[in-house]
């Protein structure tokens, strides 16, 4: 039996590297130049140590994995989230956390970490506000700092009754700061959830894990019989790990990485033409190499009889640049976005096809994160004793922009004079263009018409519905 609260489970541990790997190939080359190979390991000569740092400072990283998540971002943020809660819950629009971030820009960050690693963690807190009511935040967790779970039948229901979450709190030490090793237990208990935090005792936090903080927190409504955390995965939100949506990319631009940095040695090593010269007896070699020799179309060279003068050029290094250009390939076919647009030109319908296809993934991340917020919602509501749960928050998935086709809005227009359909649905599809300003109601529009028919002195069969008002 382990009674070690910073005990991490078989299958975190066996992914942390993989983690890594997409959180420094979508930071940037700062971050993966230690990925590089060092070339002869078994020579630490100074000569040796200098190739090796001219080398990763030659290599040229191209970030398409962090062009893709960026790109794929854009797409689901491209329009505004919706967030319908009561007005009691308002405020999480422009405070979210607590600290000043909005719930767009929490959900965005919650959404680039689904991306990155395929997994992540919102709980929900609440504080007492001086005795009088309360307020409820959200707070975000990495994969990383989701070290141990578990779950249990409860009342028939499989549910949480453990998660372990890694802070790290910064503790002032002067002008500066320390930071200490804190573990928060969130546990499902007989009379209801239960929220311990543990630091390591001893004046410089060197002693053993203790309880320095106990909640139970009472809402207005009393305990919650469940614990108020969610998972966040790339298939589901279930607590088993999903999968990193960037893994297979993030490998390949490494790979594209190290090619980079073989191409550019090679280009250094063997890519200046060699000048040389022939024929020439001891007596001229002194002689040049007192003197010097300059070389240029202004600088003739004076040989001897039978001397010749060329420059021996390298063969390009096709082997390096044709892997390079696989592996660039191979990432634009895993999804790196920016990459595609920057090749080829492609055609409306042929773009839509190729977004729907590898945009697949980014609906799914989408849904499980709009799903996990609206649930981190009515659990505010749940502490806050709002009894409306008519909740939600859902962030676009919409990716393609439509446009608008005059011959089908045409076609459309004379389906409606016809009967085909009512003129309802011929106004959502104006909507949905962004022909017509999605706020606008037909009740609005048919007023501003029957206005306009009035003030153009129109008869009544000539005006909208013959002159007589909509039905709201």
């Amino acid at each position: 039996m382990s009674n070690d609260v910073s005990f991490k489970r078989a299958e975190y541990t066996a992914v942390l590297d993989r983690w890594a790997t997409v959180r420094d190939v979508c930071a940037g080359q700062h971050r993966v130049v230690d990925r590089l190979p060092y070339i002869n390991t078994h020579d630490n000569s100074p000569e040796n140590v200098d190739r090796n740092k001219a080398y990763r400072e030659r290599a040229v990283f191209k970030n398409a994995t962090g062009h893709t998540r960026n790109g794929l971002l854009g797409l689901a943020f491209h329009k505004d989230p919706t967030l319908t809660v009561p007005k009691k819950l308002e405020y999480l629009q422009d405070n979210a956390n607590g600290s000043g971030v909005s719930i767009y820009q929490h959900s965005q960050g919650t959404l680039e970490k689904v991306l990155e690693a395929g997994r992540h963690g919102l709980y929900v807190d609440y504080h007492q506000d001086n005795g009088v009511g309360g307020h409820s935040v959200i707070l975000s967790y990495c994969a990383e700092d989701i070290i141990n779970w578990r779950t249990g039948m409860v009342n028939g229901h499989s549910m949480l009754t453990l998660v372990v979450l890694r802070e790290s709190p910064e503790i002032p030490d002067g002008f500066g700061y320390k930071t200490a090793e804190q573990y928060r237990e969130l546990a499902l208990e007989d009379d209801g959830f239960v929220c311990r935090v543990w630091r390591r005792s001893g004046p410089k936090g060197g002693g053993p894990l203790a309880v320095i903080e106990e909640f139970r927190p009472e809402g207005v409504t009393g305990r919650l019989k469940e614990i108020p955390f969610t998972f966040v995965g790339a298939q589901n939100n279930d607590p088993s790990i999903d999968e990193s949506p960037l893994y297979d990319i993030a490998m390949i631009n490494l790979g594209h990485y190290r090619n980079s940095a073989d191409y550019e040695d090679s280009v250094f090593w063997c890519g200046q033409a060699q000048p040389w010269i022939s024929g020439l007896d001891e007596q001229w070699r002194d002689w040049m190499e007192k003197n010097g020799v300059y070389v240029g179309s202004r600088a003739p060279m004076m040989l001897p009889a039978g001397g010749a003068f060329g420059y021996a050029q390298p063969a390009p290094n096709t082997l390096v640049k044709e892997a390079m250009n696989d592996k660039n390939q191979m990432m634009i076919e895993l999804g790196a976005r920016m990459v595609v647009a920057s090749l080829a030109a492609k055609t409306a319908t042929e773009s839509r096809g190729d977004q729907s296809a590898s945009t697949s993934v980014l609906a799914g991340c989408v849904a499980n994160v709009s799903e996990a917020y609206t649930r981190a919602i009515m659990w505010c509501c749940a502490y806050m004793g709002i009894a409306d749960k008519k909740v939600a928050y859902q962030v676009n998935q919409e990716f393609v922009e439509l446009t608008a086709d005059p011959q089908m809005i045409t076609a459309l227009v004379g389906l409606w004079q016809q009967g085909g359909f009512a003129k309802a649905d011929l106004r959502a599809y104006l909507r949905k263009q962004g022909l017509i300003a999605p706020e606008r109601t037909d009740l609005q529009i048919d007023g501003e018409l029957q206005e306009q028919g009035d003030g153009l002195g129109l008869d009544d069969e000539d005006k909208p519905n013959g002159g007589k008002p909509s039905n709201p």
